[in-house]
């Protein structure tokens, strides 16, 4: 009898990887299906564009793939648009990782103290409701025209999506793994790294993932107000003179540093929470 539930088994366990391997194959074709409809939707925008730009559109308006290509090869090979994606990337690079880990310390502070939430909650509410960019010209006047004017910027909107993001997170955690944690003797930062951070990593890499096109966002229109290098200015001049093919030569270099953050963060996301991964799969198996 027992030989036979093995041999059971044994076939259900066969069968279950017959099965896994056909299911990957057909998701692998699915994917593959999916990558070509989407490039042959965008080879076929762009061929439209290059079509329609001089012949029944003005090229000034929406330029061409073609004169947007040459730009760009241009604006690198020149050095002009390396220099203003430079500062841009340094403006970035400085205000929302300190944004981000502000945000997030503050949301944590927070969801710990309930004292500290009812002192200051309302007052984090009525400051994230003014709007940011609407203070990008007091930033210039404080710090000037130069980087830190821009850091600034983007530090403010970096700092609330992770703040209410995390706090949200911290508010939503079931206490039960604080006080199993508790009665195990965990405490002090032990808890907040081995208990707390990793059940509402979820929510903090939500709100780093959300707030990457923000602190872009900051950048640029601190840019936009004063500034004499960056890709925002590089685009408020270009708009100024007509060189439509610079305008979006600048909206793509942007476009790519938005993808190649997201892409990043998006990979310290799933090595962050591979735990998770492996928890859902060892539920699926039961």
């Amino acid at each position: 009898m027992s030989k036979d539930i093995s041999e059971e088994n044994s076939r259900a366990g066969t069968a279950s990887n017959a099965a896994v391997v056909q299911s990957g194959g057909v998701l692998s074709m699915h994917g593959f299906g999916v990558t070509i409809i989407r490039f042959v939707i965008i080879g076929g925008f762009l061929l439209l564009w290059e079509i329609a730009s001089g012949r029944w559109i003005e090229p000034f308006l929406i330029s061409s793939p073609s004169r947007i290509l040459s730009s760009l090869v241009t604006g690198f090979t020149s050095g002009d648009l390396i220099q203003h994606t430079w500062v841009t990337f340094q403006e970035i690079a400085i205000g929302f990782p300190v944004g981000a880990i502000s945000g997030i310390a503050l949301g944590y502070w927070f969801g710990r103290s309930r004292l500290l939430a009812e002192i200051f909650e309302p007052i984090i509410i009525a400051l994230n409701g003014i709007p940011r960019t609407a203070l990008a010209p007091l930033f210039i006047v404080w710090l000037g025209i130069g980087l830190w004017s821009k850091v600034g910027v983007v530090f403010l909107l970096t700092f609330f999506l992770n703040f209410f993001n995390t706090y949200t997170g911290m508010r939503q955690m079931d206490r039960e793994y604080v006080d199993l944690a508790n009665l195990m003797g965990v405490r002090g930062w032990k808890l907040t790294f081995k208990v707390i951070l990793p059940a509402i990593s979820p929510y903090v890499f939500t709100g780093i993932r959300t707030s990457i096109p923000f602190a872009v966002i900051g950048a640029i229109v601190g840019e936009f107000v004063a500034a004499t290098e960056g890709v925002g200015f590089f685009i408020r001049m270009s708009a100024g003179i007509f060189k439509t093919a610079d305008v979006f030569v600048g909206i793509i270099v942007l476009m790519i540093m938005v993808i190649v953050m997201d892409k990043i963060a998006a990979m310290i996301e799933k090595r962050a929470l591979r735990w998770q991964t492996q928890t859902e799969h060892i539920q699926i198996q039961a």
